[in-house]
């Protein structure tokens, strides 16, 4: 008969010897509200994806009442996918999910949004793809094009064409009524797409607006005449028929699919008036140190204010996406400023010619010169 001290102690050395064996990691994060004020001594709870509770902890206090605070960190964690629960007392608890591979993991600053479900493509049914004019993906008689392509610019003018070809700035196209071409520039175009509902084309405005959406509240109006208020909202980043997908606090378990060839615009929610008073604060600050406009406590807030009802009054939260046919344009134009691209272009008559000087080039071809050289010695020892 095997000692019972001898079971109790490989008990205990066994599942030892192989817990060294296996690296731990430390996972650490901020945890903030979404007006930016960091979360003090907030409950923090690490869990496994079926929710059990692997350790709790609490994040940091500021130190003086103005440095630091809201940070978290837990020791030790094993390689595995697990769940950060914070607390926050609010409406809505910070949930976020997270994989542990072979490093050390910074989560970043975590705010308490509605965590989005996992996108299942497979779950939405396929809608009509093309809502404008239905193209034939048949050729007809004495008509030779098969996949034909609708450009819509700013403005959401929409012409049913064949691109012919796509250049840094233009894009090159036969009208399919009078098989006239035509060029346009890159900078008016909003999108294009063919007649399978897959983009060709996305401009930086379309992107654009797109992430300012994404994560907030609002109302989606579809070309069918309905609507559809969500609290959360993803855009799929694909070309090939992209889908929308909307989350609802009601109904926190079933997220819904909707092609994005069926929305017509949507309109963001009270969220929106973060973007506004964001704006509205740098637009202010702006004017106060580029002249003599008066202190920043009486601007700022004057121009913050001000931008806010504009923004509700030129009703700049609606988001259009779809023309609803060829000859029906957007109440107004989408194109979005971007300080880093006007930056860039207004560089380009400066920046262009220094990239193309004889020094620069020269610099810029070393490599292949390096290269060059060792293929001709290969060459002449060959010889």
């Amino acid at each position: 008969m095997i000692p019972v001290r001898f079971i109790l102690l490989n008990a205990i050395l066994v599942p030892m010897f192989f817990s060294q064996g296996v690296p731990k990691y430390d996972v650490s994060g901020i945890a903030v509200y979404k007006s930016g004020v960091v979360i003090e001594k907030a409950e923090v709870i690490l869990m496994d994806t079926t929710e059990k509770v692997i350790a709790r902890s609490n994040t940091s206090k500021k130190i003086m009442k103005r440095y630091g605070g809201g940070q978290f960190s837990f020791n030790n964690v094993s390689p595995g996918k697990y769940k950060i629960r914070v607390i926050t007392g609010e409406e809505v608890d910070i949930n976020h999910r997270f994989e542990v591979v072979n490093e050390t993991l910074d989560l970043g600053t975590l705010y308490p949004f509605n965590e989005f479900p996992r996108y299942t493509p497979a779950d939405y049914t396929d809608t009509t793809l093309v809502l404008m004019r239905r193209i034939p993906t048949i050729p007809v008689p004495s008509d030779s094009i098969n996949i034909r392509h609708i450009i819509v610019d700013l403005n959401g003018n929409a012409n049913t064409i064949i691109v012919d070809s796509m250049v840094s700035d233009s894009v090159y196209y036969t009208d399919i009524d009078n098989l006239t071409k035509h060029v346009i520039d890159l900078d008016k175009v909003y999108f294009i797409y063919n007649d399978y509902g897959i983009f060709i084309h996305q401009s930086r405005s379309m992107k654009d607006r797109m992430k300012e959406l994404q994560r907030r509240d609002g109302l989606m109006v579809f070309h069918s005449g309905d609507t559809l208020q969500f609290d959360n909202i993803y855009f799929e980043q694909v070309l090939n028929n992209p889908e929308v997908g909307t989350f609802h606090k009601e109904d926190s378990t079933a997220p819904r699919y909707y092609s994005l060839m069926d929305i017509y615009y949507v309109k963001t929610g009270k969220s929106f008036v973060e973007n506004s008073v964001r704006k509205g604060f740098y637009l202010g600050l702006t004017s106060v140190l580029s002249g003599n406009y008066g202190t920043i406590i009486t601007v700022v807030p004057i121009v913050t204010l001000g931008k806010v009802g504009y923004d509700w009054y030129r009703d700049l939260r609606s988001n259009y996406f779809m023309p609803k046919n060829e000859n029906d344009p957007f109440p107004r134009n989408m194109f979005v400023f971007s300080l880093s691209e006007w930056i860039w272009k207004k560089s380009q008559p400066i920046i262009h010619p220094i990239m193309n000087s004889r020094p620069v080039k020269w610099w810029s071809q070393r490599k292949l010169r390096k290269l060059q050289k060792q293929a001709a010695k290969r060459k002449s020892a060959s010889d």
